[in-house]
């Protein structure tokens, strides 16, 4: 399992032609999370020790999973996206560029890809065989 930090995860970013248009602050970082919670995962409580993802694999919020997954997130424009990983793992986030949706097949690791505006998510996690997760806005209720 490759563990992402700061500088190994830019370099993979810049390896997939991705552009880091910016790099969030913590405060930021924590914002977005927040909102992301609100969004995909509004009124569940992640359980002390608790995943992120687990909205999608505790049946809390509606999505699709694996190849399916992939192929909706491979449709979204690619123009800018947010990425970051669980927040145990550090509190990063980054704004990006891209002309294509970066491959995370290689990350084992939790990570989270969205629009700024949140309307759909991708969830990657370090489980082997389970995910990615695609989700959007509109199918919560």
């Amino acid at each position: 399992m490759m563990r992402i930090n700061s500088e190994k995860f830019q370099e993979f970013l810049t390896s997939q032609s991705v552009e880091i248009v910016e790099r969030f602050d913590t405060k930021t970082a924590g914002q977005l999370r927040s909102e992301w919670k609100n969004t995909f995962a509004f009124g569940f409580r992640v359980p002390t020790g608790g995943l992120f993802w687990h909205v999608f694999t505790y049946e809390h919020a509606v999505y699709i999973t694996g190849k399916q997954a992939l192929r909706r997130f491979n449709e979204e424009s690619p123009v800018a996206f947010v990425v970051f990983p669980s927040p145990s793992a550090d509190s990063t986030c980054y704004y990006c560029k891209a002309e294509k949706m970066p491959d995370f097949s290689e990350y084992r690791d939790d990570l989270f890809v969205c629009n700024r505006d949140l309307d759909w998510t991708m969830a990657c996690t370090h489980e082997e065989g389970l995910g990615p997760f695609y989700s959007r806005k509109e199918w919560q209720t």
